[in-house]
């Protein structure tokens, strides 16, 4: 497994700048073709790997299906 913070550690101001208002830190494990298809969809859009996750989370529906 591959700790999530190998992929997000490539220092950029991006990151720089949201660790000033990070809430909480989360650590993932990844399998290696995880991290390997978030790595490859982050140098293809060019968007660092945290802000991909976030979208995603983001994404989630928490409403209650009834």
């Amino acid at each position: 497994m591959i700790d999530i913070r190998e992929v997000v550690a490539k220092p950029n101001f991006s990151n720089i700048m949201n660790k000033k208002w990070a809430a909480k830190r989360l650590t993932i494990n990844l399998t290696s073709s995880e991290a390997e298809k978030l790595e490859k969809y982050c140098s293809m859009t060019g968007r660092p790997a945290t802000d991909v996750i976030r979208e995603l989370i983001r994404s989630l529906s928490t409403e209650d299906k009834e």
